[in-house]
């Protein structure tokens, strides 16, 4: 259930993985997406532009509730920082990464999160996790392992010129995105998500712009199809997203949510087959039912 108030927003366990679950869908379309633009646009040019465009549509949509929130506790403005700092980090290295190596290989390997979110956990909290986290993670990290194997194939038949590399990035966007996971369940439950999530993607836009104009030469898309696909990604990809995730991740701990993610190249991997006419292969489809049981296994609890 979801209730909104002018001073808050809070959701149900349940509503919040399913947010998690679709907001990992959209955001798995994503690498397909920037895979594509990424064959015109330089990759920080791309992450400056794509965030900055959703925090302008976001702000424009509710700039008084953030304004609001930030009159009544500025602190919101420092822990965004933050967030959107690691968050930067972590599209950073997924959208160099992916000039290396397929979009599927990069969206499983980057949420191989899943298994590494559990142990930040027990070594913050001094416990070990419980065992059903620990079973749904070791599954759904093997359903991660068989499609990663597919797609691993199909990279060295395909014979990229520089071997390794892009999975290397995608396993720092690994580590970034396990530390921006444990971050956002520490403040997601302090101040308001939505102007959080807000907040965050705008200074994700505001990092990638900067170092866009230092280390590359941006620019606009510059045909139709460009503008359509960038659109999708500012729009549905990120401020549907990312600035959703505070908000479905406030009920959640954050060994859930990191479960949830699984979904993320799950999706990447379907659109590509069906889009793209990539084949999952027996061992892709094996991975997706693993994913699947995984998530089931801790998600659907009442």
């Amino acid at each position: 259930m979801l209730h909104i108030t002018d001073q808050n927003l809070t959701i149900s366990f349940r509503t919040g993985c399913l947010l998690m679950a679709a907001l990992s869908i959209a955001r798995g379309s994503s690498f397909l997406f920037s895979k594509h633009l990424l064959g015109s646009m330089e990759p920080l040019n791309l992450l400056g532009t794509r965030f900055f465009l959703a925090f302008l549509i976001l702000f424009l949509l509710f700039s008084r509730k953030v304004i609001a929130d930030i009159r009544k506790d500025p602190g919101v403005i420092h822990a965004s920082l933050l967030l959107g700092g690691v968050y930067f980090l972590c599209m950073a290295a997924e959208l160099i990464g992916l000039q290396y190596t397929t979009a599927s290989t990069c969206s499983f390997l980057e949420n191989s999160a899943i298994v590494i979110v559990p142990v930040i956990e027990a070594v913050l909290l001094r416990r070990f996790p419980k065992p059903v986290i620990i079973l749904s993670t070791v599954i759904t990290f093997i359903g991660i392992g068989l499609i990663v194997l597919h797609g691993s194939a199909d990279a060295a038949v395909a014979g990229s010129g520089h071997p390794g590399l892009g999975e290397v990035l995608c396993m720092v966007a690994a580590l970034t995105y396990a530390a921006a996971i444990v971050i956002t369940d520490r403040i997601s439950k302090k101040y308001d998500p939505l102007t959080l999530g807000i907040l965050y993607v705008g200074f994700m836009g505001l990092l990638g712009l900067a170092a866009s104009f230092l280390f590359e030469t941006p620019h606009l898309p510059q045909s139709g199809t460009e503008w359509i696909m960038l659109l999708a990604l500012a729009v549905l990809c990120t401020a549907f997203g990312f600035t959703v995730q505070p908000i479905a991740q406030k009920p959640l701990s954050s060994e859930v949510a990191g479960i949830i993610c699984a979904i993320n190249p799950l999706s990447t991997a379907v659109l590509g087959w069906l889009l793209m006419g990539d084949a999952l292969g027996v061992s892709g489809m094996i991975g997706a039912v693993l994913i699947l049981a995984g998530i089931s296994m801790k998600s659907m609890r009442s």
